[in-house]
């Protein structure tokens, strides 16, 4: 028996090393490439450099104007973030703690928003920003993301606030507490893993999406990384020795964070809130 477990295992292990490779390939060639002049990456992409060529960074990062568009992109993904994961544990705990007509029908209407297509809303998106004011601002992208977000990140939280004994609550208000008080100091706290999966997930999102950026921020002070990357391609002309140095510069960031939180987000512990 202990003989097959092993077999198993190692079958295991070498299917999920074989994966890794593959989904690695793509991201091992954007790399190798980035380093290649121009003529070497349209003939020789499977290739290692002649040369290598740092510069290429360097064209890059004063090209994309990088320092403006990485400025740009930390603000609206950081704001973006903090709003979305904020109003939307507050959104689950009222539904769930505060059972009332008015917020079983909100409830209903927030997870139907998630089956209607961004494309839908576009139209009228680009309508009310520009009644309020917000196109080509980067409270405008915050407002949008934060928006297209919350429905997801409310049913998500969902869940986990229904796993939180509500004694603890009953507990804390019978000390005193008020509603603010037994969400902040005792919900909140225990929503982390969570926090922590929806944090990690919006993230990508945001920081790599192109559709809203390119429909709210078309000023060249006001471009994200994937708008100002997509800048590069043309219909005569594509900049790869360019272009594959900037998308190396933009994955970096969340490469570093999702490694750095990937043990947290793995093993969150929300079962060491109920303590005697």
């Amino acid at each position: 028996m202990n003989s097959r477990k092993r077999k198993l295992s190692g079958v295991k292990f070498v299917i999920a090393l074989i994966a890794a490779i593959l989904f690695m390939i793509p991201f091992f060639l954007v790399i190798l490439n980035s380093v290649k002049p121009l003529d070497q990456i349209m003939t020789e992409l499977l290739a290692f450099p002649r040369s290598v060529r740092w510069e290429n960074y360097k064209n890059a990062w004063t090209q994309v104007n990088m320092s403006v568009v990485m400025r740009n992109t930390i603000i609206v993904t950081g704001v973006s973030l903090v709003l979305i994961l904020l109003l939307s544990s507050m959104l689950a705990y009222w539904m769930n703690r505060h059972k009332t007509i008015f917020s079983s029908i909100f409830e209903k209407l927030l997870v139907g928003s998630l089956l209607i297509p961004f494309a839908t809303v576009m139209l009228s998106l680009v309508k009310t920003m520009s009644w309020l004011g917000l196109t080509n601002s980067l409270w405008g992208g915050i407002i949008t993301y934060s928006g297209m977000g919350i429905a997801f990140g409310t049913f998500m939280m969902s869940g986990a606030v229904k796993a939180i004994p509500i004694e603890l609550e009953e507990s804390a208000a019978l000390d005193g507490c008020n509603v603010y008080q037994r969400f902040f100091i005792i919900v909140f706290p225990l929503l982390r893993p969570t926090l922590l999966s929806l944090f990690v997930l919006d993230l990508f999102w945001i920081w790599n999406d192109y559709i809203v950026a390119l429909t709210l921020l078309n000023k060249p002070e006001l471009m994200t990384l994937q708008l100002a990357i997509n800048k590069l391609f043309g219909l005569y002309s594509n900049q790869w020795d360019i272009a594959l140095p900037a998308i190396v510069m933009s994955i970096l960031p969340i490469l570093v964070i999702n490694v750095l939180m990937q043990k947290r987000i793995v093993s969150g512990v929300a079962s060491g809130a109920v303590k005697g």
